[in-house]
């Protein structure tokens, strides 16, 4: 598919006090943010699988929260925990990323010159691929989990509470660094461009939707793979901010000033915790109260 800065209109100027055009754009967002609301319900209730839980929670006392939590328990389970995983991420990432999405949907659905059921089919195989390279980056945290085992350590686990501050402020200096690179903030540039008309069938239409969500993966990389399981996956308020992060660094007018900012204070923040060694207040156990 080709990114331009042609996109076609698909709204005249409206009069009055209200306007309610559904047009292929916004009905496609609309649906899409139905979908993601679907998704926050089901993290906010546990609604996806959670390997190990009742081995992490009961036997060891580790909160869902900790660092490397998720991994280890499904590591300790094995077999169809692994699969259980991979769908527990693919939700996670999805939820982040659907409000992130919601202007290149808004702009590929537009762009589509074929008619209402064409533009469907090619939007529903765009998402369907985009969604499972999602849930196959699960393979980055459990690559670290098994890396870091075969080192000695009890996987990212046992690898972040054995040096805290150690891990939490290189993370944090490493996320920012890969923001400022222009390998990131190139790809950036591209994700926000506009899209140019097109008549997308279903095959062409799948293989974007690997190659946008192969991008994805990589500008959210510092975010999702530096941070997350090193900081802990299951963490309500880290998925808010960082999806606050990746939605207002795709913004077409300040994207890159925001990808830049956030990185800097990022750095800045981790040399902090390396020279200062705060108190984290991570916790890796649960209180007996809990």
């Amino acid at each position: 598919m080709a990114y331009g800065s042609a996109r076609r209109e698909e709204t005249e100027t409206e009069t009055g006090l209200f306007s309610l055009g559904l047009t292929r754009g916004r009905t496609a967002v609309l649906a899409m943010l139905g979908i993601d609301a679907v998704f926050w319900v089901m993290m906010w209730e546990g609604s996806v699988p959670m390997p190990g839980m009742n081995w992490l929670m009961g036997e060891r006392s580790i909160p869902m929260a900790a660092p490397g939590a998720m991994e280890l328990g499904t590591f300790h389970a094995g077999g169809t925990a692994f699969v259980g995983f991979f769908v527990m991420w693919g939700v996670m990432m999805w939820t982040m990323m659907h409000p992130a999405m919601a202007r290149f949907t808004r702009d590929y659905t537009a762009a589509h010159q074929g008619s209402a059921v064409q533009t469907a089919l090619a939007v529903t195989a765009f998402f369907a691929s985009y969604h499972i390279i999602w849930m196959l980056s699960a393979t980055f945290p459990l690559g670290f989990h098994a890396g870091l085992s075969a080192l000695g350590y009890e996987g990212i686990y046992g690898f972040v509470r054995s040096h805290t501050v150690g891990v939490v402020g290189t993370m944090l200096v490493l996320t920012g660094l890969y923001q400022l690179t222009t390998f990131k903030q190139n790809l950036l540039r591209d994700c926000c461009a506009n899209v140019n008309p097109h008549e997308d069938d279903i095959p062409t239409a799948f293989r974007e939707g690997v190659w946008h969500g192969t991008r994805c993966v990589a500008i959210c990389f510092g975010f999702f793979f530096l941070l997350m399981p090193f900081f802990g996956e299951m963490n309500f308020f880290w998925m808010v901010a960082l999806t606050t992060l990746v939605t207002i660094e795709r913004l077409p007018i300040w994207g890159d000033d925001i990808a830049v900012s956030t990185g800097i204070i990022s750095l800045l923040a981790g040399v902090v915790v390396l020279v200062a060694q705060p108190d984290l207040g991570i916790s890796f156990t649960m209180s007996m109260g809990m």
